[in-house]
């Protein structure tokens, strides 16, 4: 576990609102100069606090008009099946995250896709491709209140 102290956090804080800051508007919103916010940052990403800095897509802009949380039920549980799951679950392009999770479900997928009938494609390919699934349930998203991935740094 990386030990962050109160200038890390609020640099994680800014980058998260907007990565593409400098380290010297960073450096003169946290009192630090600017080669020392870069150092930071760098130590950041190479212990891994910092995984991968990715534009936020709004998705109806590529015609994604569709969100949808999909609650999935396996049937089996063995090791292999589950590997096997993830994998297609990893390389749809359709899912946005997947979650292992407790409760009735299993994992809960974000999915994203054009419209309903594509949203469908991807529910007909999950059931034949992957016969461990049990059932699944549709929560449809009828309006994005809040979306993101901040994460609260818990400054001080």
């Amino acid at each position: 576990m990386t030990s962050l102290d109160d200038f890390d956090r609020l640099i994680l804080d800014l980058l998260q609102d907007d990565a593409e800051r400098s380290s010297e508007v960073i450096a003169a919103e946290v009192g630090l100069s600017a080669s020392a916010v870069q150092r930071r940052i760098s130590r950041l990403k190479r212990e891994g606090v910092i995984e991968k800095v990715i534009a936020l897509v709004e998705p109806r802009s590529l015609g994604r008009t569709v969100t949808v949380l999909v609650e999935v039920e396996i049937d089996n549980e063995r090791r292999s099946a589950l590997e096997a799951f993830k994998r297609w679950v990893s390389e749809a392009p359709e899912v946005q995250s997947c979650w292992y999770v407790t409760g009735d479900a299993d994992y809960v997928l974000l999915v994203s896709t054009r419209d309903l009938d594509g949203y469908n494609a991807f529910i007909e390919r999950l059931m034949t491709e992957q016969p461990v699934v049990r059932k699944y349930k549709s929560l449809i998203s009828l309006k994005t209140i809040k979306r993101g991935l901040k994460i609260a740094t818990d400054v001080t």
